[in-house]
């Protein structure tokens, strides 16, 4: 009886780890935030969304210049009634702005409030300075 709770303890221990580590940040992600990070390597796809999801003025174009990666949720947050998601996504090409960024990580952070995208942060690239 000893070894089984040892053992049952055990485990609950280990998947309460599991979740600590891994997180759940997919089961918050709002429908439209999922569309966008599903539709994020097709350039003209991406451009349409942010188009429909965006605030006038608030996603900057230079997120449609470059060929990206499908980005990593690395955050997601409530603040102020506002769900921000943090991504970080690895520029794949980019030859008409930029042949310097082919390579970096580029973090950012949306933030939705009733389906659309009300703020928008630059992270800045992920270990060092490129310019698009």
């Amino acid at each position: 009886m000893a070894n089984y709770r040892c053992g049952m303890a055990a485990l609950v221990l280990a998947a309460f780890l599991m979740v600590a580590i891994l997180g759940c940040p997919s089961s918050q992600v709002i429908p439209e935030m999922k569309s966008v990070i599903d539709n994020f390597t097709d350039r003209a796809k991406l451009a349409a969304l942010l188009q429909k999801y965006g605030e006038p003025g608030v996603v900057p174009p230079e997120l449609t210049v470059c060929d990206m990666a499908k980005p990593v949720l690395s955050k997601a947050e409530e603040k102020d009634g506002i769900s921000y998601y943090t991504l970080e996504s690895r520029v794949e090409k980019c030859d008409q702005h930029s042949e310097t960024a082919v390579g970096t990580v580029r973090i950012f952070a949306m933030g939705w409030k009733g389906g659309k995208i009300v703020k928008f942060v630059w992270g800045g690239p992920k270990g060092g300075k490129v310019e698009y």
